[in-house]
């Protein structure tokens, strides 16, 4: 054992006695929202075992000496991958370096893993594999996600302070209490807490309470322990205040092309589907008239020439795909039932590279993302072509063409159905390795010029790797800022098509959007759908809070929109709530926001009921994901508890 894992001061935490994890960040957060998982073997001591996975807090030190042939994870502030020692890509062993002294940050931690065989499966080979500079990691007890002074507790004679509240939820009503418990200290010692300066009363068990007004909106609230020698803890709060929805909340089922239309062979079984959903409470349908392979499931397409649904062959598929107008099917058995029906669009979304499907792209294939990924060696390469290319063939969002074929698309939906709503599903880019094609780097180009700026090295200035790691440039402000403008931009062109309809029609189509929950991250996909009012806090300890320039700020599209669906996927109903909030924070309440809820991730009537109880107070209704999940029993009684 290296003797400089002998504790220099605190208390050991054994964890045999809890489930502790730790979960890497998700290898692609648009397709899972979770990470791989590993035991914590133990917090601020070294277990005699062979393998361990040990997680040191500043109760262990200011830092922690990592032996040459050890792996350690920096952490700060939000669960913030700092830094990796001896790392290394699946397929290849470490660079084995050290022995690396590794500080230990204030409001973070150090993970580091010892096991005899560096292998799948063992610690070390988890943390060097799994983990890159720049991840936004979780830590897990007992299932639910804490933090490490949820894991750790304080060291003997440490102040610690501990809240009864995630660092982000929401009220609905004007004022709040803040409560928590102080422990440790010294003997005689007396610390001072304040909430948003104001004291607070502790009582002799450490238990506080404290009512706090609020304003409508997003408030932060700051609490602060001091000693008399002026030793401080403090945590911070963000907190939404929203008033009570006045009118009729939306239950929203999404119906996903791929896993529901084999099933739907007939006007009778859609008629059967949506008999269920109305008793069960549902108000709307978000029908998938466009997957991601490229296929539809309406006939009228005289803009596009899309080719239908009924094209599309699954390897192993004993049902096919019907030839049906599903569309029309499902608003004439829909509104015959007083249902609202939304078609959904998977925008940019060409094609399923994990099944080899596509409907047009094959046709167009100067239509492609041009990726830049650390897989290829710096070179830039059409998504497909990539070593590294994804599950999803993305187009181009640029693109002229691509735009135009999408805008028509939905002029044929809008003006061929009597739609209620059509829904911007996957109206991004693919991640943040796209697009880099020369078109773009025109644009961008141009962009820069009437800021008075140059692009000097492409795509340097945008970003490079060192191994696996990104390295941001000079411009990387400039390029987040840049695409968002061309996905806003497009949004844009959607609602004019709306707009426009509706008056010549009468019409009252509704503009949606479903965009991921992870606002805190969505901006690598170039999609800012908060309001242009948001203003980034540090408190609200976003992965990248340098993003949110005015430049950036300026793209919000949440005005374009008439409501907003976000994919609160989460499995914990505390992560459900914290994103909740989050949706609330960024859209500071401008339109509807709909709480996605994974009826997989959800699959009791307990855990459904509290969720759905939750999403009816904190946002504005639900929607259900998704159709082929549906316990239409268990759906009838969570429903009715919410």
């Amino acid at each position: 054992m290296n003797e400089s894992f002998k504790p220099t001061k605190g208390s050991e935490v054994d964890m045999l006695a809890i489930d502790a994890q730790v979960e890497a960040a998700p290898e692609d957060i648009t397709i899972t929202l979770e990470g791989q998982r590993h035991a914590i073997t133990a917090v601020n001591t070294i277990p005699v075992a062979e393998e361990w996975l040990v997680l040191f807090t500043s109760t262990w030190g200011e830092s922690v000496t990592v032996p040459e042939n050890g792996v350690a994870v920096q952490v700060g502030a939000g669960g913030l991958v700092l830094r990796v020692v001896n790392e290394a890509p699946v397929g290849f062993a470490p660079a084995w370096s050290g022995p690396t002294i590794l500080n230990i940050p204030e409001d973070g931690y150090v993970l580091v893993a010892l096991d005899p065989l560096y292998a799948p499966e063992n610690s070390r080979f988890f943390l060097s594999t799994c983990f890159r500079k720049g991840d936004r990691i979780k830590l897990r007890k007992d299932g639910a996600v804490t933090d490490h002074h949820g894991l750790a507790g304080a060291a003997d004679h440490e102040i610690s302070l501990y809240l009864n509240h995630p660092s982000v939820y929401s009220e609905t009503q004007t004022v709040t209490t803040v409560s928590g418990i102080v422990s440790g200290g010294n003997a005689g010692e007396f610390p001072v807490l304040t909430v948003n300066g104001e004291a607070a009363v502790v009582d002799e068990h450490g238990a506080f309470a404290h009512t706090l007004k609020l304003a409508l909106g997003v408030n932060f609230v700051d609490v602060e322990i001091k000693t008399w020698n002026e030793t401080s803890v403090a945590r911070s709060l963000a907190i939404f205040s929203k008033s009570r929805a006045e009118s009729k909340q939306r239950t929203i089922l999404w119906i996903d092309q791929r896993a529901n239309s084999g099933k739907l062979q007939s006007a009778d079984a859609v008629r059967k589907l949506l008999e269920r959903a109305k008793h069960a409470g549902v108000t709307d349908i978000a029908l998938d008239v466009k997957g991601v392979e490229g296929y539809v499931s309406y006939f009228k397409n005289p803009l596009t020439s899309r080719p239908h649904m009924s094209e599309l062959v699954n390897a192993g598929q004993s049902i096919p795909y019907p030839k049906l107008d599903l569309l029309q099917i499902f608003i004439e058995e829909g509104h015959h039932l007083g249902l609202a029906i939304h078609a959904s669009m998977n925008v940019f979304a060409e094609g399923s590279i994990v099944r080899g499907q596509y409907a047009i792209l094959n046709e167009h294939p100067e239509w492609e993302e041009m990726v830049y990924k650390h897989q290829d060696k710096g070179v830039i390469k059409r998504q497909r072509d990539s070593s590294a290319p994804g599950l999803v063939a993305f187009a181009n969002p640029l693109h002229e063409k691509v735009r135009e074929h999408q805008l028509a698309a939905f002029r044929e939906v809008i003006a061929g159905y009597q739609v209620d709503g059509i829904i911007l599903d996957r109206g991004r880019y693919d991640n943040e390795t796209a697009d880099f094609s020369p078109l773009t780097r025109s644009r961008f180009e141009a962009y820069l010029a009437e800021r008075g700026k140059r692009l000097h090295r492409w795509p340097e200035d945008i970003f490079d790797y060192e191994g696996n790691t990104r390295i941001d440039g000079p411009l990387i402000l400039d390029w987040w800022a840049f695409r968002a403008g061309v996905i806003t931009t497009f949004v844009a062109e959607v609602k004019e098509i709306v707009d426009g309809h509706n008056r010549q029609t009468g019409s009252d189509v509704l503009l949606s959007a479903y965009v991921g929950s992870w606002f805190d991250t969505y901006y690598v996909n170039g999609a800012n759908w908060s309001s242009p009012d948001f203003q980034y806090d540090s408190r609200l300890l976003f992965q990248e809070g340098s993003v949110y320039t005015k430049d950036y700020r300026d793209t919000g599209y949440v005005r374009h929109l008439d409501f907003l669906m976000i994919g609160t996927y989460q499995d914990t109903l505390a992560e459900v709530e914290k994103y909740m909030a989050l949706g609330n924070i960024a859209t500071g309440g401008e339109v509807p926001v709909y709480a996605g809820i994974s009826l997989n991730q959800m699959n009791s009537v307990e855990r459904q009921g509290e969720v759905f109880h939750s999403a009816f107070r904190y946002s504005d209704g639900i929607m259900l994901f998704d159709a082929s999940h549906a316990d239409w029993d268990m759906l009838n009684q969570s429903l009715k508890r919410a």
